[in-house]
């Protein structure tokens, strides 16, 4: 799922200041307090590949500790960066580098923290521990892909100057989620692959300074609420693989700042709106394995930065709109296994960034268009009713790959640089 991410943005900035030379970082050495809350903090954590060597009464200065970083004017700890480094970098053998054991309240001394980053981790099913909600000058917290269970506290919506969540890749319950309405100035909420059950609650919709919000691959339930139009700058929401209903709400076409929307893989129902013609910054759209009927709006032709469009698996109707040419950006473009009848417009071939285009399993008739553009890897026309000649340039295309008509394939070409 474009622009970098809020959070990518943050996860930037903290490398460079890691990164910088000893130092650097540290004018006026750590404070020892601080210091010997983390010697108690590493006690309680078990690190078999010495993640945290540097960690050690032979090193006094805790601001060149690894994965720490000190305030120039007072030496206070304000970040904590432990995300455990990745597999094929350190471990030619395959074997998990990540820390175990505890999150320790001993972090609590470190009363300046605004940065911590344990993803990445193997809590082994252990819960967050709320004392993490008294850590008032908290901005970021990253706690995605640690092997944490149990119920998240409500404490955490004790962080009014959160900037970012990543509670992904967990196995975490949340019960009431109105804790997150404390979170006043939070940008980037990440939740997604937990077991979030329930409807999206108003809450949400109430966090208006979301930039970016992902509950995908959960277990939610119930209708996407009309309140998530207020959230008006939201550049990412992905709401895919739940168990979402009822029908896409016109509200959407409120967000246009969204540059990625994914709703795929829920029970939606009704038609795609035409306020979706509002979003004229999105570059990456995926309705895709829902139920959604009626046409495709003209209106979708209004989105010229959309590089890739998914509305495959639904029951939509009516022809392809000409106006899906007008998308010249458009690099994958997936409308296979729905009910559409009429053409294959010409103004295909006014898309040359098209790699992907898949049409099959509808009802289309008629000729295959003379004009695609010279991009096409693959391009998938089976299960439908075309009729006619193959066009010679479908056999000029160089970078064709593969090409499916009927229910068979008929060219499956692979061509290699010389």
């Amino acid at each position: 799922m474009a622009g970098r991410s809020f959070q990518d943005l943050l996860r930037f900035l903290m490398l460079l200041l890691l990164c910088a030379k000893p130092g650097l970082g540290s004018v006026t050495g750590c404070i020892e307090r601080e210091r010997q809350a983390l010697l108690r903090f590493k006690h309680g954590l078990v690190d078999d590949f010495g993640f945290l060597s540097s960690w050690g009464d032979d090193n006094r200065d805790c601001c060149r500790w690894r994965g720490v970083q000190c305030s120039n004017q007072s030496g206070h700890t304000i970040m904590v960066h432990l995300l455990a480094p990745p597999n094929e970098e350190y471990d030619e053998y395959g074997i998990n580098q990540s820390l175990r054991g505890n999150i320790s309240p001993l972090l609590l001394e470190l009363e300046h923290l605004t940065h911590l980053d344990l993803s990445c981790n193997e809590f082994e099913g252990r819960h967050i521990p709320p004392f993490l909600g008294s850590l008032s000058r908290m901005q970021y917290l990253n706690l995605s892909q640690a092997n944490l269970a149990q119920t998240v506290p409500t404490q955490l919506g004790n962080l009014s100057n959160l900037l970012s969540l990543d509670l992904s890749d967990n196995y975490l319950n949340f019960g009431n989620l109105e804790w997150l309405s404390g979170l006043s100035s939070l940008r980037h909420l990440d939740l997604s692959g937990n077991q979030l059950q329930g409807s999206i609650p108003d809450t949400v919709g109430k966090m208006v300074l979301l930039s970016h919000l992902d509950l995908s691959h959960n277990q939610l339930q119930g209708s996407i609420p009309d309140t998530i139009g207020k959230m008006a700058l939201l550049s990412h929401l992905d709401l895919s693989h739940n168990q979402l209903q009822g029908s896409i709400p016109d509200t959407v076409g409120k967000m246009v700042l969204l540059s990625h929307l994914d709703l795929s893989h829920n029970q939606l129902q009704g038609s795609i709106p035409d306020t979706i013609g509002k979003m004229v910054l999105l570059s990456h759209l995926d309705l895709s394995h829902n139920q959604l009927q009626g046409s495709i709006p003209d209106t979708i032709g209004k989105m010229a930065l959309l590089s890739h469009l998914d509305l495959s698996h639904n029951q939509l109707q009516g022809s392809i709109p000409d106006t899906v040419g007008k998308m010249v950006l458009l690099s994958h473009l997936d409308l296979s296994v729905n009910k559409l009848k009429g053409l294959i417009p010409d103004t295909f071939g006014s898309i040359l960034s098209l790699a992907y285009l898949g049409l099959p399993d509808n009802q289309l008739e008629g000729e295959i268009p003379k004009f695609f553009g010279r991009s096409l890897v693959r391009l998938d026309l089976s299960f439908n009713q075309l009729d006619g000649l193959i066009p010679d340039i479908v056999g000029n295309m160089d970078s064709l790959e593969e090409f499916s008509l009927s229910h068979r394939i008929i060219f499956k070409m692979r061509f290699q640089n010389p």
